[in-house]
């Protein structure tokens, strides 16, 4: 009986009958191609990298998620106030004073930046429709932060349209 032999790397070469294969690298090249985005997509997608300022002790946590998306990063330590590593208002041993605080309950300081914050965030979804208004915040809050302290900067995130808002902590082993 005749058997066909299977070509297993490529074509034969056309010239010789001495049934030498040539090895057809286009095909490896695109295999290595699509690992190379595969692995460059898996390290883009890493959980975030956060770094509160020093002198801020980050909570214990049980239950952690990834922070792996891009979100307004506010800073409450014992010092002070600070949104996107820009420092916005002292504080006394992390606490408020009475001051600080507008009629409505909000942090006055805290929420101008916060307008501010916003109205770029229009400008730049006027301009371009993929981009929409972000409402994801992480709080980097120091564990000895007191909430009567917080209350006031949850109530302020929350009167801005930050209606997702997470907390970083540090994962208990």
């Amino acid at each position: 009986m005749f058997h066909r032999k299977r070509k297993l790397f490529g074509r034969k070469k056309k010239g010789g009958g001495d049934g030498q294969v040539a090895l057809q690298i286009t095909s490896m090249a695109d295999i290595f191609t699509i690992l190379l985005v595969f692995l460059l997509k898996g390290l883009a997608t890493d959980a975030l990298q956060i770094s509160p300022s020093s002198g801020t002790v980050l909570p214990n946590g049980i239950r952690t998620s990834p922070l792996n998306e891009v979100a307004l990063q506010v800073e409450v330590s014992k010092d002070g106030i600070l949104i996107e590593k820009e420092f916005l208002m002292p504080l006394n041993e992390g606490r408020l004073t009475h001051k600080d605080l507008g009629k409505d309950g909000f942090i006055t300081v805290m929420n101008e930046r916060l307008t501010k914050e916003r109205d770029r965030q229009k400008l730049i979804a006027q301009a371009n429709d993929t981009v929409k208004i972000d409402s994801r915040a992480i709080i980097m809050s120091d564990q000895s932060v007191p909430f009567a302290t917080m209350k006031p900067v949850l109530r302020t995130l929350a009167s801005q349209g930050y209606s997702e808002i997470k907390f970083a902590v540090v994962k208990e082993n």
